[in-house]
């Protein structure tokens, strides 16, 4: 993790989240012009419908597509809300016409996403508006354009080492060879070159509708490796669907998560205040993480507060920024895991989500929060050791100590990385057990005396 850490650089990301993934049965992926009579006829006989996902398999007859996630070790999701300045938006994905309103106001709808452990691999599908008037080759070659005007407005507005391209391209899906844009973000000093994102961006028009089909992969082989995943169904997969929940049978929506964390935080807000009648002030600070429920943190301006591990730190001053959601994907955080009900959904899977990444400019000096399950310390690779690390080409010293951690003595896992240039870089972490769950919280950089006094930074909540 430290290297994705280190190699990303804050605020230079452009590539669009508007992504996810798809493909085409009614073969509309030329973009040529034809009559408006044969036009008008096509529309008349295209119906929009949203894909399902069960069991970890997404289904879409629209699309004659199939994506098993489940044999292939990835998360998959679609996102409940609207994509984009309206992310916040709820809406009922089994009422057509509402999707239909709302992509005809300009909504962008996720109809499925995945991603692996790895940030930088993920891929999905959206359905939004068609441009109107514009066959689908126009249709890409202005995306092209919409990127290179932007690529070329940061680069004039920031002295950036890493410079992002757009191209042409194409890709192929269960057989079909699909029209898109490839986007790298490439970074150059001093002669090197290296390719720090990769995406490719995909096409299909469907009647007054675009879906588009997006990957983010270390290359473009990589990238088609995801898109190989998709394949087409048969009857017997949507016979299999119709007898397992569905993915919104199984998840709670949106406005209801948002209510029962509301109701969550009236809970805690009264619960503090009776504590605060019956304890001292000084009481109150004790160190003191939740027996109960699963909770994330909550990043406030500068300040990031974890009520359950009775942690908060406050960046102000330090040089620091917050991980932005983008950037949380880039790291490893799948798309729309945001809220606290879909932290505990995703760790309740079995798999560790990021709550929340502090980091200076460069991305060098990183502080993380990371949620896990239940966790058994007696198994966690707490050895003292050192070793040569190939892939990494440098010497490891790895160690462990008792440190204070306001007020608590907990167990530091520290570990050196030195290249033959003499260059080092620092990682310290500790486990904190609270209820049945987990938090890791990690410090890492290549300023030594940073990771030495960044746990320092945290302080009780209050």
């Amino acid at each position: 993790m430290g290297r994705n850490l280190k190699g990303i650089i804050s605020g230079i990301l452009l590539v669009s989240m508007l992504s996810v993934a798809g493909c085409n049965k009614g073969e509309r992926n030329e973009g040529v012009s034809v009559e408006d009579a044969k036009k008008e006829k096509k529309k008349d006989k295209f119906e929009l419908a949203l894909g399902e996902i069960s069991d970890d398999v997404y289904l879409s007859k629209m699309l004659n597509l199939k994506f098993d996630a489940k044999s292939h070790n990835m998360d998959i999701y679609y996102e409940e809300g609207l994509i984009g300045e309206n992310d916040d938006a709820v809406y009922d994905r089994t009422d057509m016409d509402e999707v239909k309103e709302k992509i005809a106001d300009g909504a962008v709808i996720s109809d499925m996403g995945a991603s692996d452990m790895d940030g930088l691999r993920s891929i999905g599908i959206t359905i939004s508006k068609a441009p109107d008037s514009k066959t689908l080759n126009n249709y890409i070659f202005d995306r092209k354009r919409e990127y290179e005007d932007m690529f070329k407005e940061d680069e004039e507005e920031f002295d950036m080492m890493e410079k992002s391209y757009v191209n042409l391209t194409d890709g192929k899906v269960a057989g079909k060879k699909i029209p898109g844009i490839e986007i790298k973000s490439v970074w150059e000093h001093d002669g090197i070159r290296d390719t720090m994102l990769y995406e490719k961006q995909l096409f299909l028009k469907y009647g007054d509708y675009i879906v588009t089909i997006d990957v983010s992969a270390y290359d473009a082989d990589d990238a088609q490796s995801l898109l190989d995943i998709f394949e087409k169904p048969d009857d017997s997969d949507f016979e299999k669907a119709k007898n397992k929940p569905k993915e919104d049978e199984t998840r709670e929506r949106k406005s209801e998560r948002r209510d029962k964390r509301k109701r969550q935080e009236e809970n805690r807000k009264e619960s503090s205040d009776e504590t605060t009648e019956e304890s001292s002030v000084e009481e109150s600070k004790e160190y003191k993480v939740s027996t109960g429920d699963f909770c994330a943190g909550i990043v406030e301006g500068n300040v990031y507060t974890n009520s359950a591990l009775n942690i908060k730190i406050d960046i102000t001053g330090k040089h620091m920024v917050f991980a932005s959601d983008y950037e949380m994907e880039l790291l490893g955080r799948p798309s729309g895991i945001v809220s606290e009900e879909d932290k505990k959904y995703y760790v309740d899977k079995g798999k560790p989500v990021l709550d929340m990444v502090a980091h200076d400019v460069t991305f060098d000096n990183t502080v993380l929060v990371l949620l896990d399950g239940d966790v058994d310390l007696s198994k966690v690779d707490t050895g003292e050791d050192s070793y040569f690390d190939k892939g990494e080409d440098a010497h490891v010293e790895r160690k462990k100590e008792k440190i204070n951690f306001n007020g608590k003595e907990l167990l530091c896992l520290s570990k050196v990385e030195t290249k033959d240039n003499g260059s080092k870089y620092y990682e310290k972490y500790i486990i904190i057990p609270y209820g049945k769950y987990t938090a890791t919280i990690g410090i890492m950089g290549s300023d030594e005396e940073f990771v030495k006094n960044a746990f320092k930074m945290f302080t009780i909540a209050e």
